[in-house]
């Protein structure tokens, strides 16, 4: 069933996720609630690519090859607070559920934390409630 209200009208949003199923999954996910997604393979290209768009959101898998979800996150978040840049909503996903993860994806710069597999309707809600709050900051 389509929602009759696209939920992330044009949120720019980069998507860095090495599985090629679970990224077009999302990717297609994201763009039927309306939002403008570049979706990316490795944590360098994504870095790259959220410094060039400064996009709304990130959601980012930890579990990467070469450079995980942290390297990334350093990286954007250091490159928004040099530029003095408010920062992008950021989604840590996971396939480990233990709190080790949470903690540290949040006290790296993470904002969000889901374990995968995320639920659609969670994920689209979060990024939703995310972006409707910074906004109003």
């Amino acid at each position: 069933m389509m929602n009759e209200v696209a939920r992330l009208g044009h949120a720019r949003i980069v998507l860095i996720e090495d599985d090629p199923e679970s990224r077009e999954a999302l990717q297609m996910l994201l763009e039927e609630e309306g939002a403008d997604v570049v979706a990316v393979a490795d944590a360098e290209e994504g870095a790259e690519t959220a410094i060039r768009l400064m996009p709304d959101a990130v959601i980012c898998d930890i579990d990467l090859p070469m450079m995980d979800g942290f390297y990334l996150i350093q990286r954007l978040r250091d490159y928004e607070i040099r530029g003095n840049l408010p920062p992008s909503v950021a989604i840590a996903l996971t396939g480990h559920n233990g709190d080790e993860y949470r903690l540290r994806s949040i006290g790296e710069g993470f904002q969000h934390f889901m374990t995968k597999p995320a639920h659609p309707d969670e994920l689209v809600t979060l990024i939703h409630n995310s972006l409707n709050s910074r906004v109003l900051s």
